[in-house]
């Protein structure tokens, strides 16, 4: 089985690796795409508003904007199905983003924390409830903008099948599902994301796909036990004292290839 132990040079640390290259390749898609929808989606929307027609003349007016924005939209739904073609192809199939009973003691017991009613931190394992959160969303509101944003695109086909009535509907749905999602990114995700404590000012993880192992030790508790014993390190328990034991580890894993072409997961 491939490590997931990266030895960094020169010796700045160990790293284990999260995601794999076609994890990173898929959420790099993602978010250029979502972030081209958004600056040109948001004036079409808001046309008029005077920035609106300051950006659209950048673009040299609304038809370049409409057609890069409906380029945009087909890399995503392009992303979408390359994802779920990846789950549904990857051996063995991963558990790891499900939700569990436990989730939602590690919610609570977060609050707790959070609201400094426990000194007790919630032990999260490969992935926190705010992961699941986060990745569980991003279905139905990925079905909500493509349906809605089919039928605006190709209106003449849609309403020789349904009422007419669909096309506003649709754009209204459409455009204030957009803003919801654009504010959950900017004021929620962001902040989880690059703004905690744990990744301030920015979590390089989505492209290099690697954790300091310290990081991972601190924000995921529970796998990084997993993955340290599957290296055949012994995890100190609490009650131990930790001098800088993994001083030596460098040493130990100097035979290892560093091998990271892919991630074992549960």
């Amino acid at each position: 089985m491939p490590s997931r132990i990266v030895i960094e040079e020169p010796r700045a640390g160990m790293s284990i690796i999260r995601f794999e290259a076609q994890q990173r390749a898929q959420h790099i898609l993602l978010i250029a795409s979502f972030f081209v929808l958004a600056i040109t989606g948001l004036p079409l929307k808001y046309s008029d508003w005077a920035i609106s027609g300051w950006w659209m003349g950048i673009w040299h007016g609304i038809d370049n904007v409409r057609t890069v924005h409906h380029y945009a939209a087909w890399v995503m739904i392009a992303t979408c199905a390359y994802h779920l073609t990846y789950i549904l192809v990857s051996r063995p199939f991963s558990t790891a983003m499900l939700p569990k009973y436990s989730d939602i003691g590690d919610l609570v017991q977060d609050m707790k924390h959070t609201f400094h009613l426990s000194k007790e931190p919630p032990k999260f394992d490969r992935f926190s409830y705010r992961n699941k959160v986060a990745y569980w969303l991003v279905y139905p509101g990925a079905i909500i903008m493509v349906g809605t944003g089919l039928i605006l695109l190709y209106p003449t086909g849609i309403t020789a099948h349904l009422a007419g009535w669909t096309l506003p509907l649709a754009l209204i749905v459409h455009s204030d599902a957009a803003i919801l999602a654009t504010g959950w990114i900017l004021f929620v995700h962001m902040y989880f994301a690059h703004f905690s404590r744990h990744t301030f000012p920015f979590d390089k993880s989505v492209f290099t796909g690697r954790v300091p192992i310290e990081r991972y030790k601190e924000e995921f508790p529970l796998e990084y036990a997993r993955v340290m014993a599957a290296e055949g390190f012994r995890v100190p328990s609490a009650r131990e004292t930790e001098p800088s034991e993994w001083e030596e580890l460098p040493e130990v894993e100097s035979s290892r290839p560093e091998v990271e072409t892919s991630i074992p997961e549960d």
